[in-house]
This record gives C-alpha cells, structure tokens and sequence, in this order.
C-alpha cells in the first residue's frame, strides 16, 4: 500500500477512534439508574444471564450485566453471547458494501453463484434473498437436521450440504414475505464465492476493524475473550439445559452459519446498530437500499436484513433485528426520533424475543426518554461553546475561532431536528419556540461541544 494511502487510512482510524472517545462519557446518576433498572427487570422476570448497552447520543453509552453464565461466574460486560439472526443485518450491511464497490448487484440473480439445487431457483435475486421475499423454503424445518443431531451430533454442516435439505419452495420468488433462514446461507455462498475468502474475513475488514468493532466473532473464533454459557429448553422442553454440555452445540452454530452464528458483547452490538443507522457503515443510496421495506402486516416492515416497526415501543418508530439461537436470545432497536440505541443479549432461550423485547428493553428505552426530556441540564460532555445570541428568534452564530466540522440541535425529546456540517452559524427560525441542546464536533480538537440554546420568536 502506498504511503498516501496508509496516512489516509490511519487518519480515519483516528477519527473512528475520536467518536467513540466523545461518546465514551456518562454521568455516574444516569449510569446507575439504567444499572438499577436492569436488575430490577431481570430479578422481577428471573431471567438467567443478560448483558446490555445504551447509546444516547451526545451524551454517553452505558454497559451493564446481571445473573449468571453458570454456576458462581456471573455474566460480565466483556463476555460474548450469541446474536443469532441479528447475524442477518451484518451480512445484508456487508452486500450493500460489496454494491458499492461494484463487485455485485443486488438485482443480480443468484443462479450465477447457486447451481445443481433441486430446490432453489436460480431467477432469485439477492435483493429477494435479504428481504426475504424469495418463497425459499427454511432449512431449519427440515427433518433432516434432527435426523442428523440424532445420529451424528458432531457433523459440522457446510453451506452446500444445508442448501441440498431445503424442501420444496413455499412461494414463487418476488412474492409475499415469508421469513426463511435459507435466504441468508446464500447470501453467505454468494460473499464467499465473489470474495475469495469467508464472509467473517470479509467482515472484519471492512466492518469490525474500521469501525473498531473488536469483540464480535463467528463462533469458535473469539480467541481468550470469555463466552457466557447457553442455557436453553429446546432440547428437552421442560428446563433449562447447559449447552456447553451437549454434544449438538458445534453442529447448531455450523448450521446457523451466515443467517445466525455471529457472537458479541453488548457494547460492540450498540456501536454497530448506532453506526449502521447514523450511516457510517456505507452511503445514504445503500441505507435507503437496506430501509425500502416490503410489509410484514401493519405499519410494519422489513428491508434488507432489517425491520422498521412502527410507533411500536413507547410510541416510537424503530428499526431493529433480534435474534434466537439454542441458549440465546438478543434484541436491538434504533429509535428513530431520539437516535438512541440499546442492545440486550440474554443466556437462556425460554425467554423469547418478545419477552425480551417487552421487559428489558422496553425499561431501558423509557429511562432514555424520561432523561432527555428532564436531564438536559446535567452537563455530560466535556466542553461548552460560545454561542449568541442565547435566547434566539433567527440565526444561531457558534464561536469562530472553533473549526466545527458538524452542529446538531436536538428537542426535549432527544430528537434531531436541524444538522448541519462545516458550518459556525444555525437557522432556527422556522422552529417552535422551546429549549433546546446544540451538540457540536471540533475533530480538529478532537472535542465536541454542548449548549443550551432557548428559541424564542
């Protein structure tokens, strides 16, 4: 690599590395609230082992743990647990980028890549694969896997053998949604046949180390850092079994594969949902790509490798993915009026994702509203800014001798309202009057800036 090219590269690393600094800071009051309110839910509901993160924007992340991995090791921060198919959205983001390099079309058919499968139709796209709009049939309900857990319970499936037992499609391609497991271990063929090299390796390079994503791995390759044990009732239907026990767990994860063998913390998780939709991951075209949704029922929808739900949680619209594999349950939203993002992951899989979804994270999402609406005095970034004039009816002027690179104004509700880059001055004259907080970024100084600012016409 030339040298240019190597100072580029390192200069953005850097940047990279300056956000997560900016946003590493929280108050300790609002730390111990989201720590209270997660033992409070997880005690109440009894469930096993859960790790979560929260990121407010402009004002910190915040990572908890409660319970247990097994017996007298409790679930930590640094500990991996399965995502399951949260996995999907990590491989639909990875196509879009592989789109914009010019290396695929979505709307290219996948009877280029997948041949010689009685059962999978070549004229598929692999837009219709990531939105699940294919008609593909689901391997996971075949009968073939419980014939081989029972007979050879240490078969390590490839992606081909799992393509050779999917049955006879539900659809034709282009119709209704229909979620199917299958879509994504072609999508992984496809990655890995154009690439030359694993999905996860794909990854890696161009997800996890540039957006220093350091703590997520497929299964089996997380080096020394610790993994929570499973704790699932698949298996016997009536309590909890140690999964780290049986036999089956190797081959389960080489069967989930690309549509559901990723692990994590939740810090990394809460990073890679709050950069895949601010839009770091890749350009405005590949998120309105990854966001054109197909229904699902109701106001509801699913894009590529994501849902958008509607006024779904404490009335907000979100997009999210959640995940179920043997002994493991996730669950992620992004709040689309306040940018907050929360990750939970959970060691036991008789809590489904509903649950999950209506005990802890709906208790952590209301701590988030309730603090952006009442905690906007608590100052929780490292600097404030000159600004005038403060109240302001017109035009909002920051301090000239900062270079600021980018200005948000956020409501009370912890909404975006106006944004703009490269910018010292803000029009806010077509806003209500009401309180307000200008957020702003000084990479040069590697420093953001909070004020007050009062709208009043």
């Amino acid at each position: 690599m030339k040298k240019t090219c190597t100072t580029f590269l390192l200069a953005c690393l850097m940047l990279l590395g300056i956000q997560n600094k900016i946003y590493a800071q929280i108050s300790p009051a609002l730390s111990a609230r989201l720590q209270n309110t997660l033992d409070s839910v997880c005690n109440k509901y009894k469930i096993k082992g859960t790790s979560a993160a929260v990121l407010i924007p402009g004002v910190g992340v915040w990572k908890g743990a409660n319970g247990y991995s097994h017996q007298n090791t409790p679930i930590t921060t640094n500990m991996l647990l399965g995502m399951g198919s949260n996995t999907k959205t990590h491989i639909a983001a990875l196509l879009l980028i592989m789109q914009e390099k010019g290396l695929i079309s979505l709307d290219d058919t996948i009877g280029k890549w997948i041949q010689g499968y009685p059962n999978i139709s070549g004229r598929i796209t692999i837009r219709q694969c990531l939105n699940h709009t294919s008609g593909l049939h689901d391997y996971m309900q075949s009968e073939a896997i419980n014939d081989s857990l029972l007979s050879k319970p240490g078969k390590l499936w490839t992606k081909q053998e799992i393509l050779r037992i999917a049955k006879q499609p539900n659809a034709a391609p282009g119709g209704a949604w229909d979620y199917s497991n299958t879509n994504y271990i072609i999508a992984g063929i496809i990655i890995e046949e154009v690439l030359q090299k694993s999905a996860w390796t794909a990854m890696s390079e161009w997800i996890f180390a540039p957006h220093q994503l350091n703590n997520t791995f497929n299964y089996g390759e997380s080096g020394s850092l610790p993994v929570a044990r499973p704790w699932s009732v698949v298996l016997n239907g009536e309590e909890l079994e140690d999964m780290t026990q049986s036999p089956y767990l190797n081959s389960l994860f080489s069967l989930a594969t690309t549509a559901g063998s990723l692990i994590t913390t939740a810090e990394d998780n809460v990073w890679f949902w709050h950069k895949l939709c601010t839009k770091q991951l890749f350009s405005e075209q590949s998120w309105k790509e990854m966001t054109n949704t197909v229904s699902i029922g109701g106001k509801h929808g699913y894009g590529l490798g994501i849902f958008r739900y509607s006024r779904l949680l404490n009335g907000r619209t979100l997009y999210t993915h959640g995940g179920t594999f043997f002994g493991y349950i996730n669950e992620n939203l992004f709040d689309t009026t306040s940018g907050v993002a929360i990750s939970a992951l959970t060691n036991q899989d008789s809590l489904n994702n509903n649950g999950l979804v209506a005990t802890v994270i709906n208790a952590l999402h209301k701590v988030t509203i309730s603090y952006l609406a009442t905690g906007l005095t608590e100052n929780t970034l490292p600097s404030k800014i000159n600004v005038y004039p403060n109240p302001a009816n017109d035009v909002i002027n920051l301090d000239e001798i900062i270079e600021i690179t980018e200005v948000q104004l956020m409501d009370i509700s912890g909404k975006i309202v106006l944004a703009v880059s490269n910018q010292n001055q803000l029009d806010v004259s077509n806003l209500p009057n009401g309180l307000y907080v200008l957020l702003a970024n000084n990479r040069k100084e590697n420093k953001q800036y909070q004020q007050r600012i009062v709208v009043q016409h």
